[in-house]
């Protein structure tokens, strides 16, 4: 949702100290306009730029950055002064947070001009706190990465990933986490540019380290199951994409089989990790993908389309949408009727699962 900021002014570049370049707060831009949160004054190239700032993520901390704009108070003592040192330094580690967190959001719902706002404000920060080519730069610049290849600007993007890549490059001992982020988001760019043999490269890269980092069995693993997938689609290898969307449909179905019903877990197995919202959109978005692919590939009524359909449903069941749910889970529920049989052990459980979810069986043989 989006709101106006404060009204803005044409910026008088005579009042600007000898020397002084006036530069948008969120391009770098030449500045033309000036407009004032909580009495601290902010240029911007233009109004657009002003509220695309505002609504990214401003009116959400300009009442924080009020102390951090100001300039610091004389204090003679040595002792308050890195007191008060600290204190910027812990404000700035928390308005990081808050600012990723942000532009995260609105990376998960595609909104990627909105996403930048909050990415650059956590990257300016983080270079106040770290400085140059520190890790702690990584995900900023990957939050930018991927907003930029959502906008088809495919030139900043290669930067931002390119900044990463050093800054990897300079601290090798960086989670594998880290660097599976990294490899996918040159997977997706290269992807995006045609470079399809450089795109799997770098993707099976992201599955090696993501591989290390949770296991090749894990939901963030998935992800680049289904990007190679993607790869594979393009270059019109089928079987490739197919068997890739397989395993990504695998690895969901159990994860969020186990989330929803404790007793499929093996004994001794711990129960995974509760879904957070980036992972939901993630995984709703990606295996309704997968469902349009294997109706286009397999058939609207292929038993593989059905099991996606399943798996799908089951994601939106855990996030608390059961009348999408349900809808999902009816469909699945006749391809597997006439695929599988009435009795099948797979359509028994497929059953289950629509009862306990506040459904009813569709009479299969009226349809």
């Amino acid at each position: 949702m989006t709101s106006r900021p404060p009204p803005s002014q044409k910026l008088n570049p005579l009042a600007a100290a000898k020397g002084q370049k006036l530069t948008c707060e969120l391009t770098g831009k030449p500045a033309t306009i000036v407009v004032s949160y909580f009495g601290v004054p902010y240029n911007y190239s233009d109004r657009p730029t002003l509220e695309l700032d505002w609504n990214g993520i401003k009116g959400k901390i300009a009442q924080l950055l009020v102390p951090l704009r100001q300039p610091p108070s004389v204090i003679p003592s040595v002792e308050e002064r890195e007191k008060q040192e600290a204190n910027v330094r812990k404000s700035k580690l928390a308005l990081i947070d808050v600012c990723r967190m942000e532009s995260t959001k609105f990376l998960v719902h595609g909104d990627f001009e909105l996403s930048i706002p909050g990415a650059v404000q956590a990257l300016r920060f983080s270079l106040d706190v770290y400085g140059a080519g520190k890790i702690e730069l990584v995900p900023c610049y990957l939050l930018l990465a991927e907003a930029n290849l959502g906008l088809g600007r495919h030139k900043q993007a290669e930067e931002y990933l390119s900044l990463a890549n050093w800054s990897i490059l300079k601290n090798p001992d960086c989670s594998n986490r880290t660097k599976s982020q990294l490899y996918r988001n040159f997977g997706k760019l290269y992807a995006s540019q045609g470079k399809h043999e450089e795109a799997l490269r770098q993707l099976a890269n992201d599955v090696y380290f993501s591989s290390l980092q949770v296991g090749p069995e894990h939901i963030e693993t998935a992800g680049g199951y289904y990007y190679l997938a993607t790869v594979f689609y393009l270059q019109h290898r089928l079987d490739c994409a197919l068997a890739m969307c397989d395993k990504v449909v695998d690895v969901w179905f159990k994860h969020v089989s186990a989330l929803l019903d404790s007793r499929r877990l093996r004994p001794g197995q711990e129960p995974p990790e509760p879904l957070g919202e980036s992972q939901l959109m993630d995984g709703l978005q990606t295996l309704t993908k997968i469902v349009a692919l294997r109706e286009e590939s397999m058939g609207p009524d292929h038993i593989t389309t059905g099991e996606a359909l399943y798996t799908v449903s089951l994601v939106y069941w855990y996030a608390k949408d059961n009348q999408r749910a349900l809808q999902l889970m009816e469909k699945a529920y006749l391809i597997y009727y006439y695929e599988l049989g009435e009795e099948s052990p797979r359509t028994q459980e497929l059953v289950a699962s629509l009862l306990a979810a506040g459904g009813t069986l569709p009479d299969a043989a009226s349809l």
